[in-house]
């Protein structure tokens, strides 16, 4: 662990390599730190989300979170220091214009006020209208601090291949819709074996529409609908625990729901042949629900299946892996 959370509260090593990691999701802003290369304890915080606020709204934010992780670092650890390096990573979720930090989405309820402006120069501007505010170290290095972007599924998947970094993985998180990552020895595998060039599935043609359609959270409540299961009020949670309770309708649509999983994944894991398949997301909770009816789809394909109780590390991990060039 790189501090103790006694109260003499040991020094870090000078300088030290501090990341704060946040995860955007549309529900919950999440961050913790890692300090060289470590967790740095108690640092988990969550914070409500401002997806549907102004873009200043989200950028202050966001700008608020790094601040408050860092009074953490300074109340656990030893106050900054202006030799310590501070690199900002956030996983977000698509379309965005990951390398240059340009929000691109629209019609998804989420962060779309900052549709194609750039977060890494907003974010930036925000600390350095702070200086005013907060003279003193933690602001001059915010406002120096190296900014990068990771699509949400991918750093899941990235956080994931820490455990299994000689094998080929598919990582799937299921929350609102479908996310997915392939895996292969750590690094991120995108056009061949019929992977899409975007290293993505969400967009890819299945039945009559798209994977990201019929899957996560909107899939289970369209099945829901077709088969006149859903009322006013009721979500996912409300279904899987009238499935666990052994009402047959809501186990059926489960098991309809693993059943078209698995028919959807077969081709890639027929071409890519990963080792084993990772869930994450909320709805990877209803797993044991449809366990059985994913690998009968899957045949003579049927794979490992691993769900991550406590996915957001795999992200928080997954975000320190985009600054491994520095």
């Amino acid at each position: 662990m790189p501090c103790d959370d006694g109260a003499d509260h040991p020094s870090e090593p000078f300088p030290a390599r501090i990341t704060i990691t946040l995860d955007a999701g549309g529900t919950f802003l999440k961050g913790a730190l890692i300090v060289n290369g470590a967790f740095l304890p108690g640092s988990f915080l969550t914070w409500p989300s401002k997806s549907q606020g102004s873009a200043s709204d989200t950028i202050f934010s966001f700008a608020n979170a790094c601040r408050e992780l860092l009074n953490v670092f300074a109340s656990t650890c030893r106050p900054l220091d202006y030799h310590d390096s501070i690199r900002i990573g956030f996983a977000f979720p698509g379309p965005f214009d990951y390398a240059e930090g340009i929000a691109l989405l629209q019609g998804v309820g989420k962060y779309e006020s900052l549709y194609r402006l750039s977060v890494r120069d907003l974010l930036r501007t925000e600390f350095q209208k702070q200086k005013s505010l907060f003279p003193g170290i933690m602001t001059n290095r915010l406002t120096a601090a190296n900014i990068r972007f990771g699509n949400d599924a991918f750093m899941f998947g990235l956080g994931a291949s820490i455990r299994f970094p000689s094998e080929r993985l598919i990582c799937l998180t299921l929350g609102t819709g479908l996310g997915s990552a392939f895996i292969e020895n750590g690094q991120i595998i995108a056009g061949r074996n019929r992977i899409p060039d975007s290293g993505m599935l969400f967009a890819e043609p299945y039945r009559n529409h798209t994977v990201d359609r019929y899957f996560g959270r909107r899939g289970i409540l369209n099945l829901a609908s077709e088969r006149g299961l859903l009322v006013d009020g009721m979500d996912v949670a409300d279904l899987a625990e009238a499935a666990a309770r052994g009402h047959k309708q809501a186990e059926d649509l489960f098991r309809e729901y693993g059943c078209r999983l698995g028919e959807m994944l077969l081709p890639y894991i027929a071409d890519f042949k990963p080792h084993r398949l990772v869930l994450g997301g909320q709805i990877s909770g209803s797993f044991p629900l449809w366990e059985r009816d994913i690998q009968l789809a899957l045949g003579q394909y049927a794979i490992p299946i691993l769900t991550l109780e406590d996915g957001i590390s795999a992200v928080f991990n997954g975000i320190e892996g985009i600054f491994v060039d520095g």
